[in-house]
């Protein structure tokens, strides 16, 4: 059996589990290799770089966990797959999988009863004659230097395939600005286990401090540069507040990478970018560190999980409407018969959302509660909504789930309206959750998307559909606009996203408005509550797009004592609680409030900051308490015409 030197290999044993282990064992003992049973290590290992990779398939299979550790092994190395003898018929993940490892000539299937003695030779190590292992490298590093020794308002933008030094790059330049005296620079990535390789490469003086995206952004901290790494895995809007806030700016970004894939991020972040940075800088890193161009392992990772999808080219759908388009449940199976289709839809997913990784293929795939509904034109999906079947749970189960004391696997939105929201009977009812809903870039708001969900919503057997994700204020108006419903808002800010997560339910039988309407209320009792709580640093733009105007009546005494707030100097202490009630009554319908109004209403009067907390928060719109004072005088007398 020839091996090229500079080549990555693929070895398939199939077998029983501890045969096939033994003889791994025993073929590569000569090598730096390492044993991948327990998948969830296998995150432990980047930044390093592995002669070989013992990658047990038998009793589970994690594609992240694959796709991570594959790019540690160095050129010439070696990926020895330990495959079971029969791939579980249920697995059309994994049927795939092995069906592409079958038709691959670049595949090496080795027999442990070979009598032919096998010994995999050590991989050639590369050595680099100065600090930059690629002229790309160097260009980057260069270019990252020159925004901060450069004019301000220039970001620059990296992008690269993994293995492209894209990360150890940042880190290098990192050393560099620091040796010149740029002491304060921060590294923003999705986790610090993911910024490991940039402070691998930054010496231990250099002054890099890490900050997750919404420490980030709620901290704000100073900074002489920032760098932000793996910039696909961030919302956008996350990545745009970042963008404002810091003048000197680098974000990093994997393409095709098993962290999220950096398609959306480089159709829509450039848009941003030219909008608020014209003269924003880009650089592209081509020639891999760790292997060689064409090396077949990245090939048949990018092809096994469809690290390489995208979205069909803008030219063949940007003329298409809405009544060319047939509303299509898909059949697993035929995506399993139909690779280019499943590229197609994969990639769809993965040009709208931060966060697509290979385990969503897998669950597209296996997961049974998972329904896939597309609108087709011409043979192309242009959008489609992932669906899951919830609820219909055993009854026998309420009260442990309603006290906390259960947990289920799955069930996400049926659970929380029990456990969370106090309804323990909602588990009895049927629910459908829109997990995705995905539109072709060439054709967002167009209403492909709410015509897509009307569509699931008519053809539903449930008692209601449901949606669950990281609150934004388009967000929100959109499934606002649909008669989706809100019951819940989650405590706790998602690390990477920075957001809270929005639970929304739209009702179809008399079960679920019954559902709907008792949830509404509770969530419309105590969301108030916890904005001087749980929710005191909740954006403005946040809170007003999810509170539902309350209906308090205010009798002619009351009236009385507001006005005197309004338009005389009646103390705010004093006209508290009646402001409350004016301001949950008549905040969402007033159209004469500014900006500026409704903010410090919502600061002031309903998260209860202190008077120096509103003028931090409103910056310069108010000098002081005085100033700050008048504007809420002002916003009050409009809520009293309004």
């Amino acid at each position: 059996m020839h091996f090229r030197s500079d080549n990555r290999h693929i070895l398939v044993i199939t077998g029983e589990q501890d045969q096939s282990l033994h003889y791994a064992k025993h073929i590569s003992r000569e090598l730096d290799s390492v044993e991948i049973i327990d998948q969830k290590k296998a995150l432990s290992f980047l930044g390093q770089e592995i002669d070989a990779v013992i990658y047990n398939m038998h009793n589970a299979f994690d594609p992240n966990a694959f796709g991570a550790v594959s790019g540690t092994i160095r050129g010439g190395g070696y990926l020895i797959l330990l495959r079971p003898n029969k791939i579980p018929e249920s697995s059309l993940f994994l049927t795939r999988f092995n069906q592409i490892l079958e038709n691959s000539s670049q595949i090496n299937f080795l027999n442990i009863n070979d009598s032919q003695e096998l010994l995999l030779k050590t991989p050639p190590r590369k050595t680099y004659a100065d600090t930059f292992a690629t002229q790309d490298q160097e260009n980057a590093v260069a270019a990252i230097i020159k925004v901060v020794t450069g004019h301000r308002r220039r970001p620059l933008v990296i992008t690269s395939d993994r293995g492209r030094g894209k990360s150890a790059a940042l880190g290098i330049a990192a050393a560099k600005l620091s040796e010149q005296g740029i002491k304060n620079i921060i590294i923003c990535a999705p986790s610090k286990q993911t910024a490991e390789v940039v402070f691998k490469h930054a010496n231990k003086e250099s002054c890099l401090t890490f900050y997750s995206p919404d420490e980030l952004q709620r901290q704000k901290p100073k900074a002489d540069l920032v760098l932000v790494d793996e910039a696909a895995a961030i919302p956008i809007p996350l990545l745009t507040s970042f963008l404002d806030q810091y003048s000197r700016i680098v974000f990093a970004s994997t393409q095709h990478g098993y962290e999220g894939s950096g398609r959306g991020f480089s159709i829509n972040f450039p848009k941003i970018l030219e909008l608020k940075t014209p003269q924003w800088k880009s650089c592209e890193l081509k020639t891999p560190i760790r292997w060689q161009e064409n090396d077949s392992l990245e090939a048949f990772t990018f092809d096994a999980l469809l690290l390489n999808a995208e979205a069909l080219e803008d030219s063949l759908i940007k003329n298409t409407k809405i009544d060319d388009c047939l509303f299509k449940q898909i059949n697993k199976q035929d995506l399993l018969n139909n690779n280019l289709k499943l590229k197609q839809l994969f990639g769809l997913l993965v040009s709208a959302h931060y966060q697509t990784k290979p385990s969503d293929l897998l669950q597209l795939l296996d997961d049974e509660s998972m329904q896939i509904f597309c609108l087709e034109a011409n043979h192309a999906i242009v959008a489609v909504a992932l669906v899951i079947t919830e609820g219909k749970i055993d009854p026998d189960l309420s009260a442990d789930i309603f006290a906390g004391k259960r947990r289920l696997q799955g069930h996400l939105i049926a659970q929380s309206l029990s456990s969370n929201i106090g309804i323990e009977a909602a588990i009895e009812l049927s629910g459908e959750r829109i997990s995705r809903i995905t539109v072709h870039p060439q054709l967002q708001t167009k209403g492909f998307g709410t015509h897509l969900i009307n569509k699931v919503f008519e053809n539903s057997n449930a008692d209601y559909l449901s949606t669950c994700y990281g609150a934004t204020e388009p967000l929100v108006y959109f499934w606002k606009e649909i008669d989706f419903k809100t019951v819940h808002l989650g405590i706790k800010r998602d690390a990477s996203s920075g957001s809270h997560s929005v639970t929304m339910i739209k009702a179809k039988t008399h079960a679920g408005i019954e559902l709907s309407e008792q949830a509404q209320l509770i969530f419309n009792h105590s969301f108030p509550q916890l904005l001087s709580d749980s929710f005191k640093n909740l954006e403005p733009s946040i809170v007003f797009s999810l509170l539902t105007n309350v209906n308090n009546v205010f009798n002619p005494d009351d009236l009385k004592r507001l006005s005197a707030f309004a338009h005389e100097s009646r103390g705010y202490e004093n006209s508290l609680y009646l402001l409350c009630e004016l301001v949950l009554s008549k905040l969402t319908d007033n159209q004469h409030l500014s900006e500026n109004e409704k903010h410090i209403l919502i600061y002031k009067v309903l998260q209860k900051h202190s008077w120096e907390t509103v003028k931090l928060k409103m910056g310069k719109q108010v000098s002081g308490k005085k100033e700050a004072l008048i504007l809420l005088r002002s916003a009050v007398s409009k809520l009293l015409n309004g």
